[in-house]
């Protein structure tokens, strides 16, 4: 029986379960868009969904809407992302 728990394929990668967290904006980047403790501890605690889409986050200084949204678009931006990567893989995400 498939249920909300059963593993499923999703084109090349093999999800733990068939639960997926959509993304979304939390503003809790810092004034620069670099994710904090607090954004590693949040995804890290979601760890278990089969798959995780981060929020939206700025590929430049001009897709900024608004403060304190994570970026991606600098080489710090990118380490700190790692974080987050490594936290959720830790977990088994």
């Amino acid at each position: 029986m498939l249920d909300l728990f059963s593993p499923i394929t999703l084109g090349s990668y093999e999800l733990q379960n068939r639960i997926v967290m959509a993304p979304m904006t939390r503003n809790r980047a810092n004034k620069d868009g670099i994710v904090q403790a607090m954004n590693v501890l949040y995804y890290a605690q979601r760890a278990s969904a089969g798959l995780i889409i981060t929020e939206g986050s700025p590929i430049s200084p001009q897709a900024v809407g608004y403060p304190n949204i994570p970026g991606i678009f600098n080489q710090e931006q990118v380490k700190a992302w790692q974080k987050v990567t490594q936290a959720v893989h830790e977990k088994g995400g």
